[in-house]
Order: structure tokens, then C-alpha cells, then sequence
């Protein structure tokens, strides 16, 4: 009976370390976002989780990124156009600007995805971006 127990011990502390040696191997492999990559053409499409219907193009570009700081403009359409030039900041893989309308994207290889939060003169937006260039 002693020998059972100390056997179904070592295979749980085998499965144990198994799992270990997986999620540090998985993390080592992790690149870092290269914040020069974010530089080029992002465009996509934002919705409002809100208004059903409501939705659009979204189109960023990003001109230059200095430390964590980044530069480029913003163009939203849908049944008006918008307009604007972005000082953004970022951290790790989020991406954030604006303070009119809070606006967090999180940065995944070619992909953007992530919302602004709205304001009294804003809707919020649910957005997604690939890079085209």
C-alpha cells in the first residue's frame, strides 16, 4: 500500500515539474515588442459595443516612436470623419492617447486591438487594426 502511495507521489511531483519547466520554457520565449515596429500604417474598423450599427473605419499611423513616446495621426470614419494627431505612450505592448477619449490598445505582432473609453462628445469604441505597411 506504501509503495502505491509513494508512486502516485513521484508521478504528481514529475507532472509538477513538467508544468513548471513549460510555462518558464513558454515565457523565455516571449519577445519583446520592438517599439520601431509600431511605426507604418495600421488600419481597421471600430464599433460601438453600445449602438448596434454603429461602426466604422480606423485608420493609424504611426510616424515615429522616441523612447515611449509615440507620434502619428488618427482618422475615424463613419457618419462623420475625424481627424487628429496622436502623442501616445507606450508601456510594454499597450499602446495609450488622448485624454479627451481615453484610448488603450494592446499591441500583438500585426494586430491592435482594444477601446477608447468615450466621453460627454464621444461614444465608446471597440477598435481592431492590422498593419498594411
Amino acid at each position: 500500500m506504501r509503495i502505491h502511495t509513494m508512486g502516485r507521489s513521484l508521478l504528481l511531483f514529475a507532472a509538477s515539474v513538467v508544468a513548471v519547466a513549460t510555462l518558464v520554457v513558454s515565457a523565455a520565449s516571449e519577445t519583446p515588442l520592438d517599439p520601431q515596429s509600431l511605426v507604418g500604417e495600421w488600419s481597421g474598423s471600430w464599433k460601438n459595443p453600445q449602438l448596434p450599427g454603429a461602426n466604422g473605419r480606423y485608420q493609424l499611423t504611426v510616424d515615429e516612436v522616441k523612447g515611449d513616446k509615440v507620434y502619428g495621426q488618427v482618422v475615424i470614419s463613419g457618419r462623420e470623419t475625424l481627424q487628429f494627431k496622436l502623442l501616445g505612450t507606450l508601456a510594454g505592448n499597450r499602446l495609450t492617447f488622448s485624454s479627451a477619449n481615453p484610448t488603450v490598445l494592446l499591441i500583438d505582432g500585426n494586430q491592435m486591438r482594444g477601446n477608447s473609453q468615450g466621453s460627454v462628445r464621444a461614444n465608446p469604441m471597440d477598435i481592431a487594426l492590422m498593419k498594411t505597411k
